[in-house]
């Protein structure tokens, strides 16, 4: 089975959300290509650890666990062709911090809720489900 963490990337008034323009997978290219921060758990991580190395490589931001809440676990059962489990966590930054991309990445924007792209990897009322629920966590 396949596990995946990601991070939701708001600013500090939720208003919000940094997208990275993902590269490194063809399929995700053909949907647009805009993600949010994150990939897979590494072998002995949590997927906590894994958001807060991943959040470092590609976006040269440090996390701490006390900065991340669970928004919204996503998974596949065996009985379908690719198993997989994915994690979702918020947090907030100040969106004047420096954000430095990997090569995973073409670029980063912050997009207001209202301005959405429409080729997301996560959908709309996902993102806006989420970023309700990390207001209510106060993250």
């Amino acid at each position: 089975m396949w596990s995946g963490a990601f991070v939701c990337v708001f600013d500090k008034e939720y208003s919000r959300i940094l997208m990275l323009k993902r590269k490194h997978n063809k399929e995700w290219e053909d949907k647009g290509g805009w993600g949010n921060v994150g990939g897979s758990v590494e072998p002995g991580e949590t997927p906590v650890e894994a958001c807060i190395r991943e959040a470092k490589e590609e976006i040269g931001i440090d996390m701490k666990p006390e900065d991340l809440s669970l928004v919204h676990v996503r998974k596949v059962p065996e009985t379908e062709p690719y198993e997989y489990i994915m994690h979702f966590y918020a947090t907030s930054i100040d969106n004047k911090s420096a954000i430095i991309l990997n090569d995973e990445s073409y670029e980063y924007r912050w997009f207001g809720l209202d301005e959405l792209p429409d080729n997301m990897l996560d959908g709309k009322k996902d993102i806006l489900e989420w970023r309700g629920m990390a207001i209510k966590h106060k993250v």
